[in-house]
């Protein structure tokens, strides 16, 4: 089932959850919990998941499309 929409659907979901990822990381984190340190190692954390489910969306989109 390979198909060439699937594999730019994809595409496009990879590179959104790239930038929502660095924008997490990168931007100014919410007040969480106490302290300051805890607050960007737990943006760090949530940018780092958000980018890693941009990865398996781009593995995913090269794995559905057709060489043809």
């Amino acid at each position: 089932m390979k198909s060439k929409e699937g594999a730019l659907a994809l595409s496009a979901v990879s590179a959104l959850f790239a930038i929502l990822g660095l924008y997490t990381m990168l931007g100014s984190p919410e007040q969480l919990l106490g302290g300051d340190a805890y607050n960007y190692i737990t943006a760090a954390g949530r940018g780092t998941g958000l980018i890693c489910v941009g990865i398996i969306a781009a593995v995913l989109a090269s794995a559905l499309n057709p060489k043809d």
